[in-house]
């Protein structure tokens, strides 16, 4: 996750300025800041988690992210253990995948694997950063993948990841149809409505003895919103 937004900053170096935010934060206990409540997200490069660091997490976090895919081909490494045993230790997480959809019909298929992946998550999220859209708009593309795990998923809400930059060039229409969008931005807070802003991937996590990407739930959100299901479809 993010790897497209960190290819966008090597590429405008003017983007990067040095983040504000204390990314070595991690060693305060504390997950809550006057950013909002802090978020991990993980995958395959974090390794298995482990009962003991799952019942710490539960306790810090009410919920954590988890990579489901990289496409519809690559399945997370880990995605079936980490799912299974935070699903075990009763701890919310949400999952995501890196989209790799070239048209309407591939952007559905996405979709479908990755709910059929992790049916047990509280919540999907399309990490869509990269333009591999080679037939239709971007943006039709990008509201298909919602619709198809809308008609999955029903009540859990669906969010939409991406850098701002590339959201509001490739996909701002789609981007509004999704429940909530989380946005990257490791220099400041992104001035588009979000949910959720990942403000860094260099955060380091005492529980998990490593430095994972990290976010902030935007102060008028509510942690609960993410994982309790809509009203009505």
């Amino acid at each position: 996750m993010g790897s497209g937004y960190k290819e966008y900053l090597q590429q405008h170096p003017e983007a990067a300025a040095p983040n504000t935010q204390d990314r070595s934060a991690g060693s305060s206990n504390t997950t809550e800041s006057e950013n909002g409540e802090r978020i991990l997200d993980l995958s395959e490069w974090q390794g298995e988690l482990t009962k003991k660091q799952v019942k710490k997490l539960k306790k810090e976090y009410d919920f954590i992210i988890i990579r489901g895919q990289y496409g519809s081909e690559y399945v997370d490494e880990v995605l079936e253990h980490n799912s299974n045993l935070l699903d075990k230790q009763n701890m919310k997480f949400g999952v995501y995948s890196y989209s790799m959809y070239e048209n309407i019909a591939d952007a559905r298929y996405e979709a479908q694997t990755l709910y059929n992946r992790a049916p047990k998550a509280s919540f999907y999220i399309n990490d869509f950063e990269t333009d591999s859209v080679t037939s239709g708009s971007s943006n039709k593309a990008t509201a298909a993948w919602y619709d198809e795990m809308k008609s999955l998923a029903g009540k859990k809400k669906v969010l939409f990841y991406s850098y701002e930059n590339f959201m509001l060039n490739h996909a701002e229409s789609a981007a509004q149809e999704y429940d909530g969008v989380w946005l990257a931005n490791y220099t400041t807070r992104p001035e588009s409505p979000h949910v959720l802003w990942q403000y860094t991937d260099e955060y380091y996590s005492k529980i998990l003895d490593q430095n994972v990407d990290a976010s902030y739930i935007s102060p008028d959100v509510k942690p609960s919103w993410f994982t309790k299901k809509s009203k009505s479809n």
